[in-house]
């Protein structure tokens, strides 16, 4: 009787060793796929906020396969050194701005003037070409996040129509041809000198998003917003190519119908935040500038071509061996279509 039971009691044990090496099998195969992430700005800034939507929606939409690992924004790898870490894989996710990247990819800067939003866009085709082209590059574009947001001119001093004529003003690469065009002196300062700048008079004013300056501390320095937005975000989210290879197919899958769903809710907090903003500015003791309606078409217009025709200067050489690419990149990116 004993032996039996010893016997039993032997293949009890042994069952309970198979079912746990199974059960840790299976744990080991369910192992959640780590993604690492970056911000080219801080975690709390508010264009940083579109990377953190995406992390929310993957946990959401994968539940327990995929999480997002954040790992920083300028304080772990500098803005402009974040695109050649996604290309190398040492991140996996990327928030880009190109802006930080158009070293590597120049006509990802196309993004910056179109006028349609970003679900928009990718109806009208203009996400299909961003998508080719940043693929040449060795990351895979996922979805646009500019929500909207666009670009408007902050001031020190007053102007009664579009002329900067004598007006010393900090502007973006892409911003820098339109303050030209418009008699301005462009200058190209770093954000975290802008306030100094200003305090100093070195500058008199700059160019920015439609939300943020007080992140910066600039509404302190500064007395006029130029309420004429133009230009539009160059937001996306970004993968690596090697990380986005080595998902599995159904969870690639999964973030292609995700990202029409991002694009979507970022537009959503963003026309949110874009009709508090306004407010919060005059609340901070700034004023707005209104140009009459003849003015603000010349400025809006002088705005885009400047740009647009820098832009097409700048990739002479590319728009030469792909002629019709300049015109759909125009084409599918305004609602005019021009």
């Amino acid at each position: 009787m004993w032996k039996e039971l010893s016997r039993a009691a032997k293949a009890l044990a042994y069952g309970v060793l198979v079912l746990s090496c199974l059960l840790g099998h299976s744990a080991k195969a369910e192992a959640p796929i780590v993604l690492k992430g970056m911000t080219p700005w801080t975690q709390d800034y508010d264009l940083s906020q579109s990377f953190f939507i995406f992390r929310d929606l993957v946990h959401e939409k994968l539940g327990d396969r995929v999480k997002i690992e954040y790992l920083g924004g300028p304080e772990v790898t500098q803005a402009a050194n974040q695109f050649a870490a996604l290309q190398n894989g040492v991140v996996d996710v990327l928030l880009g701005a190109a802006a930080y990247y158009r070293g590597e990819v120049p006509l990802a800067a196309a993004v910056q003037f179109t006028t349609l939003l970003p679900s928009e866009l990718r109806k009208s085709g203009y996400f299909d070409l961003m998508r080719r082209i940043h693929a040449d590059a060795g990351v895979v574009y996922l979805a646009n996040t500019s929500g909207g947001n666009q670009f408007r001119m902050y001031l020190r001093k007053p102007i009664d129509k579009p002329d900067f004529s004598g007006l010393r003003l900090r502007g973006s690469p892409a911003q820098l041809p339109m303050i030209r065009a418009l008699g301005g002196s462009p200058m190209s300062i770093a954000p975290d000198d802008v306030y100094t700048a200003l305090e100093r008079n070195v500058i008199d004013g700059f160019g920015w998003t439609y939300t943020g300056i007080d992140v910066y501390g600039w509404h302190e320095v500064t007395k006029y917003v130029v309420n004429h937005p133009f230009y539009s975000l160059d937001g996306a989210i970004l993968f690596s190519k090697a990380a986005w290879e080595k998902l599995p197919e159904d969870v690639r899958q999964e973030m292609e119908k995700l990202a029409p769903e991002l694009e979507l809710r970022i537009e959503a907090q963003m026309k949110e935040r874009l009709q508090n903003e306004d407010k919060r500015l005059a609340d901070m003791g700034l004023e707005f500038i209104t140009f009459s309606d003849e003015d603000a078409r010349y400025f809006l217009d002088t705005t885009m071509k400047a740009g647009w025709d820098e832009f097409i200067r700048q990739n002479a050489a590319v728009f030469e061996k792909d002629k019709e690419l300049a015109e759909q990149l125009q084409r599918t990116g305004n609602r005019s279509g021009s």
